[in-house]
């Protein structure tokens, strides 16, 4: 959610000590064009006028507490807590909030929604149209009973008890428990060891009323509190709506002290694993536990700018490690990472290949060394410097483009922890300013103050079937004395100056144009060598171009012997690099560049996505010209891909997401065999050479392409797509389309109940129908409402009312190839126990669509999300990419928004009930369930 400026300023990174409940404060001045203050009662405010979406406005509600400031009795109440604000307010009982937002167009679970942490809890209401002022208000006033006015009824409490028990359940994921075990020793001596947000289902089943109470009384108030109101909006205008609202809440005035909690130094280094039944891999981490700073200056952003020049350079020669098939890593990486409110990490993560963990640290250990020890070169150092003023560079031109929920998570960072807030044009000044001062020594000094010897950690997570072959503390520390007392070479590698193509090209005519009907704006070209184009200049983004090709044939052209090689065909060449560069030298090729291109092949189409800005046009066509013209296939980078995928087949019998998908898929195309299941078939079956075969018979022939660019493109760059597209060599008299393979569930219902070992007990649930149907996009538009419609029905029968899921995920959908089909799937984890009374909900829901209308109310809080969405969209490129798409894959007619509009507003209940008593009378179904137990089936 939060907005990232691409490749700086990581996790800040400290080096000055803290004092146990310190405010954080920052020395550069927030953005002048923030409207900011703090009312008598110690709520703080901050207003910031945004023009992307123009006419909306997000709303976000930051509270400076979380897990962390729980007592022991009230574990997983500030997670719970946050459900309860949803759940009833002075101003909105019951379910008030969300109804009232909803009848507006903005959408639960997608606009409005809030996540707990150990230091904060954060709520937002995003997308929020700004021309109704009453809704304005009505959104101002859920904040204020946030604030201290929620209903927090026993009645409800104990309904949603239901949903958290489920959302813990969901949440048991292997990584969560590796991750619960190794924060026993990463926060060793500190609370954090003992908060995992959710909680313990003793808790959760049994706290009394009032200690949910009394945690909200007591940490739920003005002084740490913030409003944020980013948006189309006047904010002088907004403060005043904020000052008559929130002025009368009172503040306590023996309110408890908002602390902040250590995490103990200790010397040397702590080690500890973590295991775990269905971890996948195994992974081994240094980290150097650090103090974040408390006063963010302007020499913070500085080390900030430093770290990332580090990680940047550090990665980038990791990358080139695990590219190599003899290495003992399957990914190396550093970075900083922050682990509270006063500690950050900076860490060095190695994933291992089958028992050679010890030597996959070695090697990343090797090279921080080497880097420690001599530093970063000067070709490295001005790559990378070039790199980092190009995204800053990119970053300003599209300003003006960055949304509202991003300026309001910076914000929410101001005022949680005084993380400098500058206007973009101030923060570009500061940092290129900074970079533009760094220099090779800067970089290299860093490296060599960034390790302590003090303050490690070291956690290994694996597999538990081999937790006996882990390696001890001891054979750490050996490996890391060997390596600082031994001799090593500094980095050196050759550069590869080359030009990307080497042959001259010259524009190819244009052979004819023509008109896309209803965007007047767009232009078609048929190039000499019959290549389609279709450009739409805009200007939604001041300096973006999005890219994108497509044909017709895709994997239902291969052989089913041949699917395995289809499955890798693109993997291998992006891994391989094209023309004269392997992976790493175009990597190389391309720093400073915003530029990128990537070709798929899919079930029906192949095709490509890519995207650019102005500037690096040229470089995105050159990439696709290569990528069909001179892709490369290196046997070393396949050797690697399928010793990769012999690694992941080593846990695959451990791993209950891929039974259960691979369950689904086979249910859903009734074994077909075209249906692929990553299996040691696959990795038996894979041949570099098929694989080479397949992606030059797939991606080629511009004449077969339609190519669309959308963006801030110009009439002198039409040339450059002559010069490079209309190169790329064709036969106009060779088209191709799909084949229909009849991939579909068997007829009537198919039912697969099968069990797997848990540590934690779940049932997962998929129910999917699907048949026939006649496509059209109003009967599209249907599909999608019914899918929501579900949504919100299983959110009040199955969440709400039995407390049975965390959520039930809906979807609706009509394809128009290789047939037109429709599909509703859903899918949802339970409670086992109560499995089979949900299942019934499910199929009795199902049938409703048949039976009866819709609720009135719920279908026009759909339709008007619809509508608000498609308003918001019509501006930005994005969307203008997938109608051209649209139009000329799918070869749907383009609807204008007064077009749009009236089909959404022709629809009712009597043509939703109509289409859903299609949907059951029509379908075949499917229903996939996973349990616990003795282990059967996948």
């Amino acid at each position: 959610m939060y907005y990232n400026q691409k490749l700086i300023i990581t996790a800040a990174m400290a080096f000055t000590s803290c004092l146990m409940f310190s405010q954080f404060k920052t020395t550069i001045p927030l953005n002048k064009n923030v409207v900011s203050g703090k009312l008598e009662n110690g709520l703080t405010y901050y207003i910031l006028h945004n023009e992307e979406p123009k006419e909306r406005a997000s709303f976000y509600f930051v509270q400076n507490v979380g897990a962390i400031l729980e007592e022991d009795s009230q574990d997983g109440l500030a997670h719970f807590l946050e459900h309860m604000a949803f759940n009833g307010t002075e101003h909105f009982k019951g379910k008030g909030v969300i109804k009232m937002l909803e009848k507006n167009g903005v959408s639960f679970g997608k606009e409005i929604n809030a996540f707990t942490a150990h230091d904060e809890t954060i709520y937002n209401i995003s997308n929020v149209p700004v021309k109704n002022e009453k809704l304005i208000d009505s959104t101002l006033w859920v904040f204020h009973d946030w604030s201290g006015s929620l209903s927090l009824t026993n009645e409800e409490i104990d309904a949603e008890r239901g949903v958290i028990r489920e959302e813990w359940r969901t949440r048991r994921t292997s990584d969560f428990r590796l991750k619960k075990q190794s924060d026993q020793v990463l926060y060793k001596g500190s609370k954090y060891a003992d908060r995992d947000v959710i909680g313990e289902l003793d808790i959760i089943n049994n706290f009394k009323y009032k200690e949910l109470k009394d945690y909200y009384k007591k940490w739920y108030r003005p002084d740490l509190q913030a409003v944020i109101i980013v948006g189309d909006i006047d904010p002088v205008v907004m403060e005043k709506k904020i000052k008559s609202i929130f002025y009368k809440i009172p503040l306590d005035k023996n309110r408890a002290v908002r602390t902040y909690f250590e995490i103990p130094k200790h010397e040397g280094l702590t080690y500890g694993t973590a295991t775990d039944k269905e971890a996948k891999n195994t992974t081994i981490s240094l980290r150097f536990i650090k103090d974040e700073p408390l006063v963010k200056d302007s020499s913070v952003t500085r080390k900030n700018i430093l770290g990332s020049f580090y990680n940047s350079i550090l990665n980038n020669r990791f990358k080139e490690i695990t590219l190599k098939n003899e290495s003992a890593s399957l990914g190396i990486q550093s970075y900083f990472s922050p682990i509270s409110r006063l500690n950050t990490t900076y860490n060095i993560t190695a994933a291992a290949k089958k028992g050679r963990l010890i030597e996959a640290y070695t090697e990343a250990y090797t090279e921080v060394e080497r880097f420690k020890r001599y530093g970063a070169t000067a070709a490295e150092f001005e790559r990378t410097k070039k790199a980092f003023i190009s995204s800053y560079d990119d970053f300003i031109k599209n300003k003006d483009k960055v949304d509202n929920d991003t300026w309001a998570g910076k914000l929410s960072d101001y005022f949680l922890t005084a993380k400098p807030f500058l206007t973009a044009q101030d923060d570009y000044n500061l940092v290129v300013g900074m970079i533009n001062k760094l220099t090779l020594e800067d970089v290299n000094a860093f490296a060599k103050a960034l390790q302590t010897k003090d303050n490690q950690v070291v956690l290994i997570n694996s597999p538990e079937s081999i937790e006996k072959e882990l390696p001890k503390k001891e054979d750490i520390l050996a490996v890391m004395a060997k390596i600082e007392a031994s001799t090593l070479e500094p980095y050196n590698k050759k550069e590869n100056n080359s030009p990307l193509i080497e042959k001259e090209l010259t524009a190819t005519p244009i052979k004819s144009t023509f008109a896309v009907s209803g965007i007047e704006k767009a232009k078609g070209y048929i190039l000499a060598n019959g290549a389609k184009v279709v450009v739409l200049p805009t200007t939604y983004s001041q300096d973006q171009i999005l890219f994108s090709a497509f044909s017709k044939g895709g994997k239902s052209l291969v052989k089913t012997a041949d699917l395995y090689n289809a499955e890798i065909a693109t993997s291998l060449t992006r891994s391989s690099g094209i023309g004269n560069f392997d992976i790493t030298a175009l990597r190389e090729k391309l720093s400073g560049k915003v530029a990128q291109a990537a070709p798929y092949i899919g079930e029906n189409t192949e095709g490509f996505d890519g995207s650019s800005n102005h500037q690096d046009f040229e470089t995105l066509l050159q990439l696709t010209y290569l990528y069909f013209e001179k892709p490369r296939f290196d046997p070393n980078i396949f050797a690697l891909l399928k010793n990769n995928y012999q690694e992941k087949l080593n846990t695959l019998k451990k791993d209950n997401g891929r039974a259960f998908a691979d369950t689904v898929a086979l249910a859903n195309s009734n074994h077909n065999a075209r249906t692929f299941i990553f299996d040691e078939k696959f990795v038996e079956n894979i041949n570099f050479e098929k694989a080479q075969s397949i992606y030059k018979n797939r991606i080629r022939n511009a004449a077969d392409f339609t190519f669309v660019f959308v963006g801030n493109i110009t009439d002198d760059q039409i040339g450059l797509i002559q010069k490079y597209i209309g190169n790329i060599a064709s036969d106009e008299k060779e088209k191709e389309t799909f084949v229909n393979h009849n991939i579909e569930p068997k007829k009537g219902k198919t039912t697969v109940h099968f069990n797997r070992s848990m540590e934690i007990p779940k049932t997962t649930a998929y129910v999917n129908l699907t048949g026939a149907i006649k496509y059209s996009q109003q009967t599209a538009y249907e599909m999608y409402i019914i899918g929501e419609l579900l949504s919100k029905r299983f959110l009040q029968t199955i969440r709400e009312e039995e407390g049975g899921s965390y959520g039930v995920q809906v979807k609706g959908s009509l394809q128009k190839f290789p047939v037109a089909s429709f599909d509703l799937a859903l899918n949802f984890d339970c409670n086992p126990e109560k499995r089979d009374k949900l299942m019934e909900i499910v199929w009795k829901e199902l049938n409703q669509l048949k039976n009866n209308p819709p609720n009135a109310s719920d279908l026009e809080d759909i339709k008007k999300a619809m509508l608000k969405q498609r308003e918001e969209s019509k501006i930005t490129n994005s969307f203008w990419s997938g109608i051209l798409s649209a139009v000329y894959l799918y070869e749907n007619q383009y609807l204008n928004e007064k077009d749009y509009a009236k089909i959404i507003n022709s629809i009712n209940a009597k043509s939703i009930q109509k289409l859903g008593a299609y949907l059951i009378n029509n379908s075949n179904s499917v229903e996939v369930l996973m349990n616990p137990g003795p282990q059967t089936g996948k």
